[in-house]
């Protein structure tokens, strides 16, 4: 079967390895510690996807919804993580292939909440939803699972359920859950408990997990279109980056900080390439399996965080709800560390909080305490992250709108044992193999813009012409026979590995 673009269609599979980096990747390739991925790229193609934002917006769910709907951030509209669904301007690939009457198997794609209802496959939404929603929903013990692990951190949103240990256990187990992967985390634990396991280790659990539950899925759904997200590498990468590679650091790492935490994001990307050896023994020979990361990282160096940036995180939601005289008046739920977003009832209460927020002051009034960003009914807020360090735990926080005064060490706190390590970039990773994509062949750079249009056309879907990225045709066996787009980015040539 032929479309009108002449392609057979084929199925994708979008791997979404968060922030993964060539500075890190091609030296653990060169070391071959990354089998999986190797053979990916032998049989595919290679890129550095740059992402068309720059700071302050430099965000993964900002930089994903950008990859996800082909368009860039100032159309789709996206400023923070799960802001109102209803703020986000644009379809979502997966949008356009189920009204063309595909499958989809979504699953961590970030900012893909709410699930639709009107497909067939299933939904899973990213881990930082704000609540449990599935399609089917059958799969809810699994959101039960993840939104538990990654707001670890801080108390789950008021009146979210949550089942006993033993009860989720069994759904989950007829979800999926292998028994060998049971038998790696009670192993991790019993090793943490002797003293030979980091406990960073544990991060790169929850993706294991998940890739039970995906593998099934897949199995009985077989979809058109599908994505997997972890976002562990990232973490490592946050965290861990002067003690992998301490030199473009101002202070080097500790002895101790480098014993600790040296092989932290190795680790990370050597289970995200089991992940994928997972995934390529998953998929058949239709398939196209896509591995990319929307943005990258890079060394957090900064003259005035010289030792690395800490973050410093609200102690209660519920008391900084009372210092701006909202309390009651709205739904507070985190997000990702220190993020919370508050959905108001009213607008009045909405701009009385803004107001309180933009006035609050750490010390003295020209230096604010808390941002915030506003989108319909929801703030997104979070403790100003550049305040003067070190933190003066004793300092006044004041919050004029309502007359309230409370200490910095009643209010916030810092927990994490490091610093910000790594920060955003540009530049992200895309790999590409399965039928009808050339064998090992550098694309050096595209867009981010190009990855929707590139997978549509592999579908077999027409691009819909909001899109201002082209179909990375140097990449086919078998180039679109209709005009060729010009790319938003150029790649500087096309080059045999």
């Amino acid at each position: 079967m032929t479309t009108q673009n002449g392609l057979a269609p084929r199925q994708v599979l979008l791997v979404e390895l968060n922030e993964i980096t060539w500075r890190l990747l091609q030296p653990l390739l060169d070391q071959q510690a990354l089998p999986a991925l190797a053979d990916l790229l032998r049989r595919g193609v290679r890129a550095t996807a740059i992402a068309p934002e720059v700071s302050p917006d430099l965000d993964p769910w900002i930089s994903w919804t950008t990859l996800y709907t082909g368009r860039p951030s100032a159309e789709h509209g996206v400023k923070f993580l799960e802001q109102p669904p209803e703020t986000v301007q644009g379809p979502r690939i997966w949008d356009i292939a189920a009204d063309a009457g595909k499958s989809l198997g979504l699953f961590g794609s970030i900012m893909s909440w709410p699930p639709r209802q009107d497909f067939r496959g299933f939904w899973v939404p990213g881990t930082f939803s704000p609540d449990e929603a599935t399609y089917p929903a059958s799969l809810q013990p699994i959101q039960e699972l993840n939104l538990t692990y990654t707001r670890a951190h801080s108390p789950l949103a008021a009146g979210q359920r949550r089942s006993s240990k033993l009860s989720l256990l069994w759904k989950l187990r007829r979800l999926g859950l292998k028994l060998s992967t049971l038998g790696e985390i009670a192993s991790f634990f019993a090793r943490r408990a002797a003293g030979r396991a980091h406990e960073w280790e544990k991060v790169s659990l929850q993706p294991l997990l998940n890739l039970d539950f995906f593998e099934a899925l897949w199995t009985e759904h077989r979809p058109d279109f599908a994505t997997f997200h972890t976002n562990h590498v990232a973490h490592y990468q946050h965290r861990y980056w002067r003690s992998t590679d301490p030199t473009p650091f101002l202070e080097q790492p500790s002895a101790d900080e480098s014993r600790k935490y040296g092989g932290a994001i190795r680790f990370g990307y050597k289970s995200a390439d089991r992940l994928v050896r997972r995934l390529q023994r998953l998929v058949g020979p239709e398939t196209v399996l896509v591995v990319a990361s929307g943005l990258g990282q890079q060394p957090y160096v900064s003259k005035e965080f010289r030792e690395g940036r800490t973050v410093v995180r609200l102690q209660e939601i519920e008391q900084l709800l009372d210092l701006l005289g909202v309390r009651g008046q709205c739904e507070p739920y985190s997000v990702m560390a220190p993020q919370w977003n508050v959905r108001f009832r009213t607008a009045e209460a909405r701009e009385r909080a803004a107001r309180g927020l933009a006035a609050a002051y750490y010390g003295a009034a020209d230096q604010p305490l808390l941002s915030h960003l506003v989108a319909g009914d929801t703030i997104c807020l979070n403790v100003c992250q550049k305040l003067p360090r070190p933190i003066d735990w004793d300092t006044p926080c004041v919050f004029p709108e309502t007359g309230q005064t409370i200490s910095m060490r009643q209010l916030c706190a810092e927990k994490d044992p490091t610093p910000k390590q790594g920060y955003h970039e540009a530049a992200g990773v895309f790999m590409m193999a399965g039928p009808g994509i050339r064998a090992g062949v550098d694309l050096h750079e595209c867009s981010t813009l190009d990855l929707a249009p590139t997978m549509l056309h592999l579908m077999g879907l027409p691009i819909p012409d909001h899109m201002p990225g082209r179909v990375l045709e140097e990449a086919l066996e078998t180039p679109p026979a209709r005009h060729r787009k010009e790319s938003v980015l150029e790649p500087a040539g096309v080059q045999h590995s």
